[in-house]
């Protein structure tokens, strides 16, 4: 399933960017797909993102992973083997991946290896890849690795799977999982953010930051 986000935007009244996500996998994990004229950004990599990126015709020069859960990164090698940097947290890890927790559940996870080009850290600033900036910032808690990237020119926040629209944030009884850890990052890194930004998690709908953070339960 796919859907265009946004319409076409200007990044310095001069490239065109357009916003389009993918909704793929067992776990009906959002993928977003961010274009301009040098071409095209993914956050995230779930089951079919990359396909979703050729029938577009986009040719991504980068991947931005918010964590390494399986569902999130089951296309990355794909990604990978046509030439594509692949930007983490971490390196590879399957400890971060929770196949084994998948295989219980009966769910066919399959993450074949890839290996991180970039690894950036909560000392890293920005991230520019075709002339937009991605600010990114450590929440973890519903995974050690978790990242969330702001785009302040065009207010976006891919969020991962750490707040939702609707009033939820990410499991964290899964291995690794700590709830207080995920509440503070989330006060500490997202909700400071202006109050207008689009919020863009890693399942569900869309929302408006301000409202998300004003009407979510386990943030009052």
């Amino acid at each position: 399933m796919s859907r265009r986000l946004a319409p076409s935007y200007e990044i310095g009244h001069r490239l065109p960017m357009t916003l389009s996500t993918h909704c793929g996998g067992f776990c009906q994990t959002n993928g977003y797909l961010v274009e301009t004229a040098a071409g095209g950004v993914v956050i995230d990599a779930p089951e079919g993102m990359f396909n979703f990126c050729e029938q577009r015709g986009s040719k991504p020069t980068g991947l931005l992973l918010t964590h390494q859960h399986f569902d999130h990164i089951e296309d990355a090698s794909l990604f990978q083997r046509a030439g594509v940097p692949i930007y983490a947290s971490a390196p590879f890890s399957p400890e971060l991946q929770l196949t084994d927790l998948a295989a219980k559940w009966g769910l066919p996870a399959s993450c074949p290896e890839f290996s991180v080009d970039e690894v950036f850290t909560p000392e890293t600033s920005r991230i520019e890849i075709n002339g937009i900036e991605f600010e990114p910032a450590p929440v973890p808690g519903h995974s050690p690795d978790s990242f969330v990237f702001h785009v302040a020119l065009f207010q976006k926040l891919f969020s991962g799977d750490t707040l939702f629209a609707g009033g939820g944030i990410g499991r964290t009884d899964f291995p690794h999982g700590d709830h207080g850890l995920l509440i503070s990052g989330i006060k500490t890194n997202i909700a400071c953010l202006p109050a207008a930004t689009q919020l863009l998690p890693g399942h569900g709908p869309t929302g408006v930051l301000g409202e998300e953070i004003h009407n979510n339960p386990y943030l009052q």
